[in-house]
């Protein structure tokens, strides 16, 4: 490998097991009423490390709910249910879109795979 690929090297990064964890969480409490907004803002921060790209923050569909129903700035205030259950829904959209959910592992792992092989053409 070139010294020029070994800049472009995938490195594994342990941040799925985390966000899945977040995520089994953040549906315990949900489903215990337990809405504090503590537990999105600690889903979104394992959520965003999984995005490639960009941030969770700047997705259109959580800009638009953050401007409609923004989080309280004290993580300890329970909100209303039907305020955290939409903001598992536009985090399920993101999951759904950035291919975390919803998709064939081999599918996305192919689409990775392509960019590791020197076609010979540069």
């Amino acid at each position: 490998m070139t010294e020029a690929h070994d800049s472009k090297a995938l490195l594994y990064k342990d941040t799925v097991q985390p966000m899945n964890q977040a995520y089994n969480e953040l549906l315990a409490f949900y489903s215990q009423g337990d809405t504090r907004a503590a537990y999105l803002k600690t889903f979104e921060l394992a959520l965003s490390l999984n995005c490639p790209n960009r941030m969770l923050w700047q997705f259109p569909e959580y800009k638009q709910l953050e401007a409609k129903a923004p989080l309280p700035k004290d993580p300890r205030i329970r909100i209303d249910p039907d305020q955290f259950y939409n903001y598992m829904m536009v985090y399920e959209q993101v999951m759904r879109e950035v291919g975390l959910i919803d998709k064939d592992p081999m599918e996305i792992q192919k689409v990775q795979m392509v960019g590791l092989f020197d076609m010979g053409d540069e």
